[in-house]
């Protein structure tokens, strides 16, 4: 039905394209006979549905949820002289079991509607399950509310799922899980213990990763809950199915999952992604039919340290009892979680099949490509004899070939260089490592070719550490993780841990505003060279930038930062600190604070347009070696007041 909506409003909407064209004859018209603002005809008419189950304490009590489109007004009729106006109502027919005809009539402010007759079965059985936003819709919650995602949170497991326009399989709206595999989704239920479900969804996903898959499991929270941890969620999983097609990331596939309940008489729908971009939509839920449920088949596969033709596979079936793998060289094995050497590096398909005790089997394959692990790494050192000279160490792991590149446009082919700059800057030197499969890592180092002191803001172009995007901001948090995972998905020690933590400040912002000061990475950053690059993003009050930077006392240094607000009024306050502050009360009370060196108030970057940053500079003397760079915007208090930041520098004064 929803589908048929999709396509009755695209298609009333082409007729009017093309009437408009027909009365028309060009765009000039359009300047004097278009309507007065406010004033153009509504051309979409209602639509009227819902949907209905039984209620857990008595099958005759119905909870009907409304589905109706462009309505205000709602009309039920139960028959039998019986009515509501609620939008979302429950009813109970007495007389028990039987169909009964229900008609919706949904109006609209004009007067127009649309009706809808559904034969409601109402029969003493097993409870059917309400999943809650199951299309990820705004507004779909029973009160009218919702941004399609509401029932899907769990902070324990991971950030909130992102919503997606397109693709979509049906309304306007879908789940979308980006691939740092930082988020998940997580909804309880409830179900009639012992009995069997059948649980139905849409997926599809790029195909741009070597390990995609997407699992969706049903936990047994009743018996395991609560679940405050992906440990307690996979130790409570009573039935799970792993998908990994990445054939047409353009189209959705179904896929079924069926489940015995238990003793559970709640569960909870987990699902999660691999290292990449997925996309989900439509979840249903149906009591299944009597008898055994066939089993799930999944597993992991990881490569060993120590000899790269080693691989550990991890059996993540559910309701087996029994397995056969393939590794795709002509060898087997029956083992639950077996580990496999290869003869020779390739690509290789490697099915497995799970089944049960009752003889019901499930296949399901992955797909390696084996290549020589290689680790790129490097030291270097510069002349005492020349500042514009560098010696460069290789320190590569499973090299046998290696390529610099020196940021100035010159590269080398080998091992340990050495090279001379011509010009004093800021270069990116690039060291890429090749395995004897031929696979790569990347190692890169800025340095700052100066015979004077060169003030070095950290990651101020957010481009750094962008493979987990969570790890973008860190630069620029008062409380920096003791890791990061670097641009080629290593995980390596946090550069900024070391440089400051200020955890009285991070308590302070907690207790005042919100409980998360980081800042928001995103991909809409300011544009460089035509291209749009990452930057910073508040979408809270207690969203802060905070970066100590050495300074030399007494120079005057140049602050610069670029901006952009989501709506008017949303100013940006710069703080240039000489110490490092524990609570905001002595810059709340004045400007003009003893631990300020420098300060400015942004108010002029409102626009619309993603493109359109407003850079904003000014001067400082330090007082100090030592600077605290302390951004906020107070008025950025939800998503539609958003704040975006990019380019933070800070260079001496001509």
């Amino acid at each position: 039905m929803k589908k048929d909506k999709y396509t009755y409003r695209k298609a009333m909407r082409i007729l009017l394209c093309f009437s408009m064209v027909f009365l028309f004859n060009n765009c000039d018209k359009f300047e004097f006979e278009l309507p007065e603002s406010n004033s153009i005809p509504d051309t979409i008419f209602p639509t009227a549905n819902f949907s209905y189950a039984s209620t857990l304490e008595d099958f005759k009590t119905i909870k009907f949820t409304n589905l109706s489109a462009e309505s205000i007004i709602f009309e039920w009729d139960f028959g039998g002289g019986n009515t509501s106006t609620d939008k979302d109502p429950t009813f109970t027919f007495e007389a028990g079991e039987g169909t009964y005809p229900v008609t919706l009539t949904a109006s609209d402010a004009n007067g127009e509607t649309g009706t809808v007759t559904i034969d409601v079965m109402v029969v003493e059985g097993p409870f059917q399950p309400i999943i809650l936003e199951p299309g990820f819709e705004d507004n779909t919650l029973p009160d009218g509310s919702g941004d399609g995602r509401d029932s899907w949170r769990k902070s324990e497991l991971g950030g909130v799922i992102q919503i997606t326009g397109s693709p979509v399989q049906f309304g306007d709206q879908g789940a979308k899980l980006p691939n740092d595999q930082s988020r998940v989704g997580y909804q309880e239920i409830a179900v009639e213990p012992n009995q069997n479900y059948d649980l139905r969804f849409w997926y599809t996903m790029l195909d741009n990763s070597a390990d995609p898959f997407v699992t969706v499991s049903i936990v047994g929270v009743t018996q395991f809950g609560p679940i405050d941890s992906r440990e307690k969620a996979a130790e409570g999983t009573i039935a799970s199915v792993t998908v990994n097609d990445t054939s047409d990331p353009s189209t959705y596939l179904e896929q079924k999952l069926s489940f015995n309940s238990g003793d559970n008489n709640t569960v909870a729908i987990y699902f999660f992604n691999g290292p990449v971009e997925a996309r989900l939509d439509n979840f249903t839920i149906d009591v299944g039919a009597e008898g055994s449920v066939p089993p799930s088949a999944g597993f992991n596969i990881e490569q060993s340290e120590e000899n790269f033709l080693e691989y550990a596979f991890t059996n993540t079936s559910t309701n087996a009892t029994s397995y056969e793998w393939d590794f795709g060289d002509g060898n087997m094995s029956t083992e639950e979680s077996p580990t496999h050497v290869y003869a020779v590096a390739g690509e290789y398909t490697i099915p497995l099949t799970a089944s049960s005790d009752v003889g019901l089997s499930t296949e399901f394959s992955k797909s390696i490509n084996i290549l020589a692990p290689v680790t790129a790494a490097f030291t270097f050192q510069v002349d005492p004899d020349d500042y514009r000279t560098y010696d460069f160490m290789d320190a590569s792991e499973g090299a046998v070939m290696l390529l610099w590149e020196f940021g100035d446009g010159y590269q080398f082919t080998g091992m340990n260089p050495s090279h001379t700059y011509m010009e004093d800057g800021e270069y990116t030197v690039t060291l890429t490592s090749y395995s004897v499969t031929g696979n790569t890592d990347v190692a890169t180092e800025k340095l700052i070719v100066s015979q004077g002191f060169v003030v070095q803001v950290l990651n101020g172009t957010f481009q750094e550490f962008t493979s987990n995007t969570s790890d973008n901001a860190d630069a620029w948090d008062m409380t920096p993780n003791s890791t990061v995972v670097d641009n080629s998905g290593n995980e390596v020690p946090s550069p900024y841990r070391e440089l400051w933590y200020n955890s009285e400040l991070n308590n302070y912002i907690d207790a005042t505003y919100c409980t998360n000061e980081q800042p928001n990475s995103t991909s809409d950053g300011a544009f460089e060279n035509g291209s749009k690059t990452r930057g910073a993003k508040f979408s809270a009050n207690c969203r802060r930038l905070y970066q100590v930077v050495q300074v030399e006392q007494g120079v005057e240094y140049t602050f610069s930062i670029d901006t952009r607000s989501e709506a008017e009024g949303i100013n940006t306050e710069v703080f240039i600190l000489n110490t490092e502050i524990t609570t905001e009360e002595g810059i709340n009370a004045s400007t003009s604070d003893p631990a300020i060196d420098a300060y400015f108030d942004i108010t002029n970057d409102f626009n619309t347009d993603k493109s359109m940053f407003t850079n904003s500079s000014f001067t400082f003397t330090a007082s100090t070696n030592k600077v605290v760079i302390y951004v906020r915007a107070l008025n950025a208090v939800d998503s539609s007041n958003e704040v975006f930041l990019d380019n933070v520098k800070i260079v001496e004064s001509e």
